[in-house]
């Protein structure tokens, strides 16, 4: 009985993997190495749901990354190409990736590598077509309305509050010597060309001790996108990660480059943001669309 039990799970995690499997590339994709792409698959096999919602995934998919490394991986990139990488996150890429996997392990039919890698390009890149480092949406701005055209995600913030502020956002151009791919000169002046379209943008945000109110903080779920604002004049994002529902509240989970590493925050959201007043002066509130 033993035996034939174990052979039945042998057959049932064979015709997982056979689901889910790395399969023949049709489209070139760049690779950081072969533990990524396994991890990769073993995430969307954990959390594998067709048909469920990404929403629901999100936060659980956060927190397996705690611990994981922080590296400026959007900087040092020198190609504009998406990477597939899990080893290593900076903010940008961490909700990338996140986004990606939860809308992968909600997807019915066969899940195969390349299909993730289409999708993490379909999340970072403007209207989902990589074309070099300007294509990369590197502004939490950028990458909102974007997204939200395509119903990858909802915006709340718009819902609660009609506070704005007004930017022009050219900090990456303005800081071309850390941006490893703005040293050649037609990937600088492409994303000269895309920064001169966020001129006098206007920023929607929550108030930072908005999440604490009565109306507020029934409707925040576990997984939402949580993006503090910095009050630099030049970008727009101080932090971005995901919340995670806790007995005592919602905690923020996000690459932390003071720690090095991907982080849940100790502390509820609301007393973290309260914590940081200084640096950002709101938030945008976001959440995967089914």
């Amino acid at each position: 009985m033993k035996i034939k039990a174990g052979i039945k799970k042998i057959v049932g995690g064979a015709a997982m993997l056979a689901l889910l499997t790395v399969g023949n590339t049709t489209h070139a994709r760049k690779f950081h190495c072969e533990a990524d792409t396994a991890r990769v698959m073993q995430v969307i096999r954990e959390f594998y749901e067709p048909g469920g919602d990404p929403s629901v995934k999100a936060g659980a998919i956060a927190e397996s990354f705690v611990g994981t490394e922080y590296l400026p991986v959007t900087q040092l990139d020198s190609t504009g190409k998406c990477e597939i990488r899990v080893d290593a996150f900076d903010d940008v890429s961490f909700i990338n990736n996140v986004v990606a996997l939860a809308r992968m392990s909600t997807t019915p039919g066969h899940v195969r590598i390349n299909e993730f890698g289409n999708e993490l390009e379909n999340v970072s890149c403007r209207r989902g077509e990589e074309n070099g480092f300007p294509s990369r949406m590197i502004y939490a701005s950028d990458w909102i309305v974007d997204n939200k055209s395509r119903n990858i995600v909802k915006e709340l913030t718009e819902v609660y509050s009609d506070q704005f502020k007004t930017k022009s956002l050219d900090w990456v151009t303005r800081h071309r010597d850390l941006y490893a791919a703005l040293k050649d000169s037609a990937a600088y002046e492409g994303q000269r060309m895309v920064e001169m379209g966020f001129r006098t943008h206007k920023v929607p945000h929550m108030r930072r001790e908005s999440t604490g109110w009565k109306n507020i903080a029934p409707e925040l779920r576990d997984g939402d996108i949580i993006i503090l604002l910095t009050g630099d004049p030049d970008t727009d994002a101080l932090e971005r990660g995901i919340l995670r529902r806790r007995e005592d509240g919602f905690h923020f989970i996000h690459p932390s480059e003071k720690e090095r590493k991907v982080v849940e925050e100790k502390e509820t959201i609301d007393r973290y943001i309260k914590r940081n007043a200084k640096r950002t002066y709101g938030y945008r509130w976001l959440r995967l669309t089914q």
